[in-house]
């Protein structure tokens, strides 16, 4: 098995064959990287070597200023030269005032220059985020018209009452078929034998109708009373064969 040790003869084998002595291979320590520290200590006389040459060569071209100083009287010098020049000997102050003129005159242009740009490209900042926001918003509610239109929401009367008869079923025909038809079918108000019709063929008056005369307050609430009672008396009918059947069914 690979992780047992091999036999003694096996292993002087293999030893006989590697050979003894041999120069170490490419994965040596010697051939790893050394971190910057450590190479900084041992190579610490070199490195001090190569800092004194480069601050000697520094002093002979710079006649002996440091690297830091120079930079700093640089800095200086191009100051000086940023600034105004003062009025000279022997000239007057219009002609020193347009020589200033003339001077910051690029500065202001290039000034402006660069506000108007500024400007414009806020502006043209702003506009298109306007113009993404917009077409977020149309692509938000074409995708909410799809959606509505690929998904109709379901109704709630077909939903909740699908399979269910209605209320009032209407017989196929005027002769009752049973002896209750008649008793659990809702009222129905019928024209009166004595109303009168008008001379162009149509009812005058009917139930509920805006003229007077033909039916007294009496009797409309008489027949609103017993219409009530009607109502009442089938609905209690129907209440109790539905709970009959809801019996019979769970039997």
């Amino acid at each position: 098995m690979p992780h047992k040790r091999a036999k003694r003869s096996v292993r002087e084998r293999e030893r006989s064959e590697k050979g003894h002595d041999m120069a170490p291979g490419k994965n040596s320590l010697r051939n790893e990287a050394i971190p910057k520290s450590a190479a900084r200590v041992l190579n610490a006389l070199k490195i001090r070597e190569d800092f004194k040459a480069k601050k000697r060569q520094l002093g002979d071209t710079n006649d002996g200023r440091d690297g830091k100083r120079q930079k700093v009287d640089d800095r200086k010098k191009k100051e000086e030269k940023e600034k105004f020049p003062g009025i000279l000997p022997g000239e007057s102050l219009q002609h020193y005032n347009k020589r200033v003129e003339d001077s910051m005159r690029p500065l202001v242009r290039n000034a402006m220059k660069a506000s108007l740009a500024t400007i414009r490209g806020a502006k043209k900042q702003e506009l298109e985020e306007k113009a993404a926001k917009k077409l977020l918003a149309q692509e938000k509610r074409q995708n909410e018209d799809d959606e509505s239109s690929a998904d109709p929401p379901p109704s709630l009367s077909s939903s909740k009452h699908a399979g269910k008869p209605k209320e009032f079923q209407v017989l196929p025909s005027s002769a009752p078929k049973r002896l209750n038809d008649i008793v659990q079918a809702p009222p129905e108000m019928i024209r009166l034998k004595n109303a009168r019709r008008s001379s162009d063929g149509y009812a005058a008056t009917n139930i509920g109708g805006k003229r007077d005369g033909v039916i007294s307050m009496a009797q409309k609430q008489m027949m609103e009373a017993e219409r009530e009672k009607a109502i009442a008396r089938y609905r209690q009918l129907k209440a109790a064969k539905r709970k009959d059947g809801d019996i019979g069914g769970d039997n």
